[in-house]
């Protein structure tokens, strides 16, 4: 894993490493540097010798503080930039990884893991690449350069000092191992947290209508309790650990004076060299101290860049495909040849949600889907728009294999309005634009793709009208002016393939028969294709073909009328829903009266 990272992400800005390792070695080095100089006005000092040598090496420190600053800065930002640009091609590429997946991928992971480790572990795993890499590069120069200052000044007093920082660090290795364990726990949490409030917001409108808040907060709290509890275990750990560093530097403070000052006493030391000292321990105590953040940014960031990862290293589930569809300004010739399909999380036992499925649509023309629940049709809009990949040679486009069609061509030329009508938290026009930026968006196809919907008259109510922001999920509308507005969405991109899922079964008969007109007029004038699946026979009246499905087959096939010569299912249903549909009617005229 950390080896393919590094070549596929970090490898690019090596150079840009390197330069900010060199600054970084300035960096130390200048500030090494001062408590040398320091060094040198203490010694003045207690000779009473000449003051314009003390000025001298003042302006001289001065001089390298701000250069310390400056180089410092640029360290930084060499470092941390880096760290940015892979923060953003990591979640690009998570993106794309998961654009590639199936819905069946999703009903295996969760939306709120998903999301912590696209933002969260994301962020760790720049720290890890940016923050981490110059705090322990820093830390490691500090050391050695402080140590080494020490040593060429008493070596003796070095030693003593060194006993109680090799136990401070024996006991931070002990305290960090033990939070590495816990951060994957933390992590874990997170997502299932984010998830819980994700699903929340998400079904809000269900929770209200149904009274359960208390539940859900019930809910919300144990899931926040368990990951509060986490991070309070993980910080109590920190808290006794990090403080051990700054105790060590007190007692290494201590044993300077102590020993340090007999050293002044017999002049083996001179007093620049104990001020000197205590500056080398402020460094290394400072950078021991660090290592502690660096080591919680290390550990984080690993554990986040396994999670990361196991997003990156998904092998795409859905085919992408590379060959175009033959250029056409027309609908596309839809050929299905004994399709079979079975769900790959299916039980071995169960039967195939497709079953040997054999049928032709050719431009111009209107396929209408009937079928009970469980009978297959959402399984063949799924096959359609290339969410589950259906057999090699099984379906094509146009002459050419779904599986090898390009992505892009698949795209514009297949629309799917599903039956489940999802919305953004936005306006109405961005909702039916959202193909296009804001700024590109053509109002004009915009208002004609509404009265298309049929969705016009109501809109034209709205306060805001166009620009009325729909709610999370569209919230604010019935659920037959989210499905128009979906079909308003199709309207306005245009496509040569238009697969509607049982999109009007929330609209009344009325507005049905009137979308149903608008559908034909679009299909006559730009000769494109359709397959319309409903449990209103009535919205399949017109279709030029009518397929009947049960148990994944195809049970009886025809036109309307043939089918209701057949005196099968079809016909069986037609005379139910006639006399539920008489019996509205009767009962509208009577409330009229």
């Amino acid at each position: 894993m950390i080896p393919e990272f590094l070549r596929r992400y970090v490898r690019r800005y090596l150079g840009t490493y390197v330069l900010g390792i060199l600054f970084l070695i300035a960096t130390n080095l200048l500030t090494i540097a001062i408590p040398r100089m320091l060094k040198e006005v203490f010694d003045e000092l207690a000779g009473q010798r000449r003051l314009e040598v003390v000025h001298h090496f003042a302006w001289w420190i001065s001089g390298f503080a701000v250069a310390v600053i400056f180089v410092r800065t640029f360290s930084r930002i060499l470092f941390f930039n880096p760290g940015r640009t892979i923060e953003f091609r990591v979640r690009n590429d998570m993106l794309a990884r998961l654009l590639g997946m199936s819905p069946q991928f999703f009903r295996k992971w969760s939306i709120g893991d998903i999301l912590a480790r696209a933002s969260d572990d994301a962020t760790f795993v720049r720290a890890l690449v940016g923050f981490s890499v110059i705090m322990v590069l820093n830390i490691v120069l500090a050391a050695v350069l402080s140590l080494w200052q020490m040593l060429r000044t008493d070596a003796w007093l070095t030693l003593w000092c060194i006993l109680p920082l090799l136990a401070a660090m024996a006991a931070l290795r002990v305290g960090v191992r033990y939070l590495f364990g816990r951060m994957k726990q933390v992590q874990e949490a997170l997502g299932r947290l984010s998830d819980t409030v994700l699903e929340t917001y998400k079904g809000i409108a269900v929770v209200q209508g149904a009274a359960a808040e208390p539940g859900f907060l019930r809910r919300f709290d144990a899931d926040n309790e368990h990951f509060t509890a986490l991070n309070q275990h993980t910080a109590l750990v920190r808290t006794f650990l990090m403080p051990i560093v700054g105790v060590v530097g007190n007692l290494c403070i201590f044993l300077l004076l102590f020993i340090g000052g007999r050293h002044v006493v017999e002049k083996r030391m001179t007093l620049g060299d104990l001020a000197a000292y205590a500056s080398y321990i402020g460094v290394l105590v400072g950078a021991l101290a660090s290592a502690g953040w660096a080591v919680g940014v290390l550990q984080r960031g690993f554990v986040s860049l396994r999670r990361v990862w196991d997003v990156l290293s998904l092998t795409p589930d859905l085919p992408l495909g590379t060959q175009p569809l033959p250029p056409s300004a027309g609908g596309v010739h839809l050929r299905v040849s004994h399709l079979s399909y079975r769900h790959s999380d299916a039980q071995p036992d169960a039967p195939p949600a497709l079953d040997d499925l054999s049928f032709e649509l050719h431009p111009g023309q209107v396929l209408g889907v009937y079928g009970a629940v469980g009978s297959g049709k959402s399984t063949l809009v799924s096959i359609l728009g290339r969410l589950a990949p259906p057999p090699p040679g099984a379906v094509s486009l146009d002459g050419v294999d779904l599986l090898d069609v390009a992505a892009d061509d698949l795209r514009r030329a297949v629309a799917i309005v599903p039956q489940d009508a999802f919305l953004f938290s936005r306006s109405v026009r961005e909702n039916v634009a959202f193909f296009d930026r804001s700024e590109d968006v053509d109002n004009d196809r915009v208002a004609l793709a509404v009265e298309k919907a049929q969705l016009a008259g109501e809109v034209a109510r709205f306060t805001d009208g166009l620009e009325t922001v729909v709610g999370e999920r569209g919230l604010m509308l019935s659920g037959g002016q989210r499905q128009r507005v979906q079909l308003a969405r199709a309207f306005y991109r245009g496509c040569r393939l238009l697969v509607l899922d049982d999109v009007l079964s929330a609209v009344d008969h009325d507005t049905e028969a009137r979308l149903l007109d608008v559908l034909q007029g679009e299909i006559r004038e730009r000769h494109t294709s359709a397959v319309v699946i409903s449990h209103r026979l009535s919205a399949l009246m017109r279709a030029d073909e009518i397929l009947v499905l049960e148990g994944g087959r195809i049970v009886q096939q025809g036109t309307h009328q043939q089918l209701l010569r057949q005196e099968g299912l079809y016909a069986r249903v037609w005379d139910q829903q006639r006399e539920r549909r008489d019996e509205v009617v009767q009962d509208q005229a009577l409330l009229a009266v």
